[in-house]
């Protein structure tokens, strides 16, 4: 099968992916396996030699549907550079055990304060909760890590949401754009990617690339606080909130939320262990983030020593294993059923022949313009692709062309990036899985509302990489 003819397929593939799930057709553990493996089954049939027996093409078709899928999960081999890549399991891992992590510390109480303190303080105000939830995200968001952010933000704010009827598309909202902005941060992973591919090409992308950004992150946050402040405005008016005059909930509804928060799961409440469980956390957030341990491997070990000592007995234990692993099958299945995608993706050339592909629509004819147009392309480029098909696959094919122009690979470094904008609108970003899930809505409405507050986004890096002097136009 030609290049051209896998490129289409991939790109109908996601395309049909992403229709099936605005639609509500399936469920994306469903579409994240059953659509992948059709196209598997037509590129796998396609490869078998003419004159093939009947049991032979089918066992070839189902070994190489197999390969292809234990590869996405799991690992794969490049023999060329004897290079092992890791599947989604190491990604379903983190999940698992962080979740169950994070239960554990919402029921001993551990964030039962910060809930009470994030209450008061917003008063039943609309606009004070929006601002806040953005703040909080915007903090929680530094460390990287998309599902720690999702977790902690929803213990502490969707009580409140619920409970003063408050849209919850723009809880989803607000915790996602900010963490999207601060994926710029050197730990976040995009940019060490983009930093591994050029510094070879140009050794100053490794020290400057980041504060060279800095200003785009900027600029990021500022949007993502006045969309807190738009959303906070529309939601006043909506609900009938009049400061001073007429209130969304009253202060004895407050104090209820306060008291519930103090009551829920009270005979699981350990606040002798407050501390320890607090420096526990602290200290894994601090691996985590300087990149000393794996965090999966951090979360389960951390689980394993949370439920020692806040739940001695065995019993206990197996109960709030039992209560709160239901709670991380979901994203679970749903980030291993991604496996399939990537695998099928990656196993059929499709992957390599969208990059091929796309890297083509940026014509070299417009000289210093590659670094603007490559931008351009980032956008759809890295929500049909994985962070390591786009930075890994096109830019190092595009740069050197850009390079023959007069760009430097710094400017195809800063290029590269600003398609971060969007990048969160991919099937295939999995802490978006448990997002859509604490929030109670789908994967189309938070897609299509995502993309409404994103693009501004976008304008916005640009803007600010242009005036900076960081990517010229």
């Amino acid at each position: 099968m030609s290049q051209a003819t896998l490129a289409v397929m991939g790109f109908l593939l996601i395309i049909i992916f992403v229709a099936v799930l605005m639609t509500k057709k399936v469920s994306p553990f469903v579409g994240l396996i059953c659509v992948p493996i059709l196209f598997g089954i037509i590129i796998a049939a396609a490869n078998v030699e003419a004159g093939t027996g009947f049991m032979d093409a089918f066992e070839s078709v189902v070994g190489s549907i197999s390969t292809w899928i234990r590869e996405g999960l799991l690992y794969s081999l490049n023999k060329e550079t004897v290079k092992v890549t890791g599947g989604t399991i190491g990604t379903a891992l983190l999940l698992l055990f962080a979740i169950i992590y994070f239960s554990i510390m919402l029921v001993t109480g551990m964030f039962d304060a910060m809930c009470i303190a994030l209450i008061k303080l917003v008063k039943g105000d609309p606009l004070k909760i929006t601002m806040a939830t953005c703040l909080l995200a915007s903090i929680v968001a530094l460390d990287g890590d998309g599902t720690t952010t999702v977790l902690i933000v929803t213990a502490a704010t969707l009580t409140l949401f619920k409970k003063m009827d408050m849209k919850m598309i723009y809880l989803a909202m607000l915790i996602v754009i900010p963490n999207s902005i601060l994926n710029f941060m050197p730990w976040g992973g995009p940019l060490g990617r983009v930093i591994g591919v050029l510094t070879p090409l140009q050794a100053e992308v490794e020290s400057q690339l980041f504060v060279i950004l800095i200003p785009c992150i900027i600029g990021g946050m500022v949007w993502a606080f006045i969309m807190a402040y738009i959303m906070g405005i529309k939601e006043r008016k909506r609900l009938g909130f009049i400061k001073g005059q007429k209130d969304v909930i009253s202060q004895s509804d407050i104090d209820g939320i306060i008291e519930e928060i103090k009551n829920r799961d009270k005979d699981l409440k350990r606040p002798k262990l407050f501390w320890f469980n607090l420096i526990m956390s602290i200290l894994i957030m601090y691996l985590l983030i300087a990149g000393i341990a794996t965090g999966w491997v951090l979360f389960m070990i951390g689980t394993a020593i949370a439920l020692l000592v806040n739940f001695p007995k065995l019993k206990d234990q197996a109960k709030i294993i039992s209560e709160n692993g239901g709670d991380a099958l979901g994203p679970v299945v749903v980030v291993m059923a991604a496996g399939v995608l990537m695998g099928v993706l990656n196993g059929t050339g499709m992957s390599n022949a969208i990059a091929t592909t796309m890297a083509s629509w940026v014509p070299a004819s417009l000289g210093s313009h590659i670094p603007f147009l490559f931008s351009i392309i980032a956008l759809p480029g890295l929500v049909f692709l994985s962070n390591d098909a786009f930075y890994f696959g096109i830019l190092p094919v595009i740069t050197p062309i850009a390079m023959e122009y007069g760009s430097t690979a710094m400017q195809m470094g800063v290029a590269a990036m600003l398609g971060q904008a969007l990048h969160f609108a991919s099937p295939l970003v999995a802490f978006i899985y448990i997002l859509i899930d604490r929030c109670d809505i789908s994967f189309g409405e938070y897609q299509k509302e995502f993309v409404k507050w994103a693009w501004p986004i976008f304008v916005v890096y640009v803007a600010m990489a242009v005036v900076t002097g960081a990517m010229p136009l």
